[in-house]
């Protein structure tokens, strides 16, 4: 695994303040070799020779391709096919049973969209189970258009479905004859719609939704930018709406007009009416 004593410190210290004075991205001390791990494809792909030459890099006016990509890079969620314990069981034991008809729900950060179609199962389980279809649309987003290319296609190895339990890959994929890919069925396919966003910029287009599915993609951002984004995050749920993240993500209620409720089920965020 990378670490930080693998590059000379002379050269991360000034491309964390380049981070944060040109993306807005604050790094603590105990993540910054997470982040070398992270940003570190970036200079190969580049041809750069140290993290000093990706400061520069970033700092000049050619950089907005990789500023893009660092954008990318730090905005992953490291989530996959396995929801957290806690996010599973309130959307099992209470929000899914709480959203009306044609709810509009969106998935922040869906990488390949192991997450989304994680999700789309759980509710197919769920309305199966309450004999139920109330017609949710479900919009996964991510910063990596690649990603959201792959994920459209629906289709993964063998060892990308590794995580995936055994039950749910049963009930919702296809294998080829050699057992060597699946493809996501299509009553699951069938719920989402993929497409890019920058959170950086202005989402609002993307429509009113009653839940929002956040995990841990703003981590490395400054608390003026994530401000930001929680402001956009209130303004698009309807009166009432849900916002849902992983515990370890600081919530700004104050600026996001959220507030933090305490379910039996599990802890959520409220759109205040």
């Amino acid at each position: 695994m990378t670490s930080v004593e693998s590059y000379n410190i002379d050269d991360l210290e000034p491309l964390l303040v380049t981070l944060k004075n040109t993306l807005g991205v604050v790094v603590a001390d105990e993540q910054r070799s997470d982040l070398v791990e992270r940003i570190e494809p970036l200079l190969s792909t580049y041809k750069l020779d140290s993290l000093a030459s990706l400061a520069d890099r970033i700092r000049g006016d050619q950089g907005d391709e990789i500023k893009t990509g660092l954008l990318e890079a730090v905005s992953q969620s490291q989530s996959s096919w396995s929801l957290s314990a806690e996010i599973r069981g309130i959307l099992r034991n209470y929000i899914f049973e709480q959203l009306p008809e044609k709810a509009r729900v969106w998935i922040v950060g869906c990488q390949q969209g192991q997450l989304a179609y994680s999700v789309a199962m759980e509710l197919a389980k769920h309305e199966h189970e309450n004999d139920e279809h109330k017609n949710i649309e479900i919009i996964a987003t991510d910063i990596s258009q690649g990603h959201i290319d792959y994920a459209q296609k629906a289709t993964y190895s063998k060892q990308q479905l590794h995580g995936l339990s055994d039950e749910n890959k049963k009930q919702f994929v296809t294998m080829n004859e050699t057992g060597d890919y699946g493809q996501i069925k299509g009553n699951i396919r069938q719920l989402l719609s993929f497409g890019r966003c920058d959170l950086t910029k202005d989402f609002q287009s993307l429509g009113a939704m009653d839940l929002i599915i956040c995990p841990d993609v703003l981590v490395y951002f400054s608390n003026d930018i994530k401000a930001g984004i929680f402001r956009q995050f209130s303004a698009l749920l309807k009166s009432g709406g849900i916002f849902l993240t992983d515990n370890s993500q600081a919530i700004m209620t104050t600026v996001g007009g959220l507030e933090r409720v305490e379910h039996p089920a599990g802890i959520f965020y409220r759109k205040k009416g």
